[in-house]
């Protein structure tokens, strides 16, 4: 019963700390703490991951994007096509979504945040891309995002 309690105790401030850190196009910030990443909506995402079924609760990254005040892509055309999101992790590793792929109008890719509590080699913050063929922009210890015009 005690390392339960404890296990609980730990979920608990590992998910408090998780923080998100936001950057917008016109290189103004936002971060996003744990409670209102909490407040979003959720839905079952199933993917597969090293050849293993994975299903979690997570949210649509169009939704974080406008909790941050950043309007999602949808139908952009001209300069906006050379638009780059890029998600960084806690130990350097990062990778790139281009704004067309997440415009549902043009690539319709999406992508998912997870909130995984404890799993410090994945969280507290990750992000899931079920569509890819390799989970190599599923970025762990995930710590910001940002909008970029290369």
């Amino acid at each position: 019963m005690k390392r339960l309690l404890i296990w609980g105790i730990a979920l608990f401030c590992a998910a408090a700390q998780a923080q998100l850190h936001v950057q917008r196009l016109d290189g103004s910030a936002v971060t996003l703490d744990a409670a209102h990443l909490a407040t979003l909506p959720r839905e079952a995402v199933q993917a597969q991951a090293h050849g293993k079924a994975v299903e979690v609760q997570a949210v649509d990254l169009r939704e974080v994007l406008r909790a941050a005040g950043i309007e999602p892509p949808q139908k952009i055309s001209g300069a906006a096509l050379r638009l780059v999101l890029v998600a960084g992790a806690r130990d350097g590793y990062a990778a790139a979504f281009s704004w067309a792929e997440l415009d549902p109008t043009l690539g319709g890719r999406r992508v998912f945040l997870v909130q995984d509590g404890p799993h410090a080699d994945a969280g507290p913050l990750r992000l899931v891309v079920p569509a890819d063929a390799r989970p190599a922009r599923w970025v762990r210890q995930l710590d910001s995002l940002r909008l970029v015009a290369p």
